[in-house]
């Protein structure tokens, strides 16, 4: 427990991908808000990876004023399958495979290393592990005893020729820890350690979000086309480190939270978590669907949706911190599709005439030497513009500028399709 002057923070055990994972407790003179941080309840979890139902039953019954809780699979009916049952089926995978192993997972996932690290030792064969992320978390994880080996399990990636093929497992993950990328590289030969050849097993231990689908299923393809086989967790099993409806429910019955608010999916899967909320007795007026930047307050008694603060992404830029804004965003996007046309004109207000010019030059919009028809249609316009803002006995700068802008911008699409930044540069002698 952390105690502060008016609130005292502690935490309680919850089963997920990594060990030693927490909900926290901010305990409050009104009562205690919860926040369950990504979980699931698995009644069969190994060590380091049990819930404290106990202790989850315990602040319920002290009274809670607010949960917010995991919405990730709140659409997902029943429970979220038991690791026990997905170790299984990992054991049950690599008996039956041949050749190399290479297994694809998410680095952050220590339980699936752990029950892949165990099959492998199972099956007599040697660990490579592949990804720089892969690495950092092996080795942390290895140090605080959290991951646990053979001392010779893993072998540097040097040492796997050594080997035959059915005498190694390969792990590996990509950038950020997603390993659908790295496999695609694999099937091209374009990966910079390991490559897919006829006869691996390729086991892919992570389940796709709906916006990976597609591209999990062109990678099986390519895995195929490589002369790979491919295994997959089994259908019968909905593999996650985030509860399901009925995990939900029951956090909600032993929390029995005066006021709800679901936190951490996309907004159909908040919607859906108030709805189970609704489901077990907790009334409409009392749960919050909140997006980024609404502010939930609690004050005389009562929680209610109040103003609004800035979320967002903050752009840095060198050494501005937050000081672009959305019109030099909008000008570099431009910029970078259609790029600049730069007109240049000197002329004399007091005879009324072209010193010289119009001088147009371009940049990542057309190559001057090969657009030698579109440049001078470009001058005589622009010369026609001029002039005619010369003759005009109220001229204004700001107006010329503008009727170049507009008229050559128009011109130009219509001639290219494509709509460069229009940069006027009027000189007077």
């Amino acid at each position: 427990m952390i105690k502060f002057n008016k609130v005292n923070i502690q935490f309680f055990r919850t089963t997920h991908t990594i060990p030693d994972s927490v909900g926290i407790v901010v305990a409050t003179s009104e009562g205690s808000i919860v926040y369950s941080g990504d979980f699931k309840f698995d009644q069969s979890a190994n060590e380091g990876y049990e819930t404290s139902l106990s202790a989850i039953a315990d602040i319920g019954e002290s009274g809670v004023l607010a949960l917010l809780s995991d919405s990730s699979e709140a659409e997902h009916p029943g429970t979220t399958s038991s690791d026990s049952e997905i170790e299984a089926e990992v054991r049950h995978a690599f008996r039956t495979a041949e050749g190399r192993i290479i297994v694809a997972c998410v680095a952050s996932n220590v339980i699936r290393l752990q029950q892949v690290l165990d099959a492998s030792a199972a099956t007599k064969r040697k660990v490579v592990i592949v990804g720089k992320e892969l690495e950092r978390v092996v080795e942390i994880t290895s140090s605080l005893d959290k991951l646990k080996m053979e001392d010779d399990l893993i072998i540097p990636f040097k040492e796997m020729k050594k080997y035959p093929d059915d005498e190694i497992t390969i792990i590996e993950t990509g950038n950020l820890g997603e390993p659908i990328q790295s496999l695609q590289l694999m099937t091209k030969g374009n990966h910079p350690k390991v490559n897919i050849k006829a006869g691996d097993t390729v086991y892919i231990t992570t389940t796709p979000s709906p916006s990976l689908e597609t591209m999990m299923a062109k990678t099986i393809d390519m895995l195929y086309r490589a002369g790979a086989r491919v295994l997959t967790m089994s259908r019968d099993l909905f593999v996650s480190g985030h509860a399901s409806q009925d995990d939900l429910k029951l956090l909600l019955n032993l929390l029995k939270p005066t006021y709800f608010v679901p936190v951490h999916g996309e907004y159909r899967m908040l919607i859906a978590h108030a709805k189970l909320a609704h489901s077990v007795g907790i009334p409409k007026s009392n749960v919050f669907v909140v997006g980024k930047g609404e502010v939930v307050e609690y004050k005389a008694g009562r929680m209610s949706v109040g103003n609004r603060v800035y979320a967002g992404n903050t752009l840095i830029d060198g050494l501005g911190v937050g000081d672009v804004g959305n019109i030099v965003l909008r000008d570099r996007k431009l910029l970078s599709e259609d790029g600049i046309f730069i007109v240049v004109v000197t002329l004399s207000r007091r005879s009324k005439k072209i010193i010289s010019g119009p001088e147009m030059i371009s940049r990542g919009f057309v190559y001057v030497r090969e657009s030698e028809r579109l440049i001078e249609d470009s001058q005589k316009l622009v010369s026609k513009i001029v002039d005619k803002n010369l003759q005009d006995s109220e001229f204004e700068w700001s107006k010329l500028k503008q009727d170049i802008r507009d008229q050559l911008n128009r011109f130009l699409f219509e001639q290219t399709k494509r709509r460069p930044m229009i940069l006027p540069i009027i000189m007077e002698v």
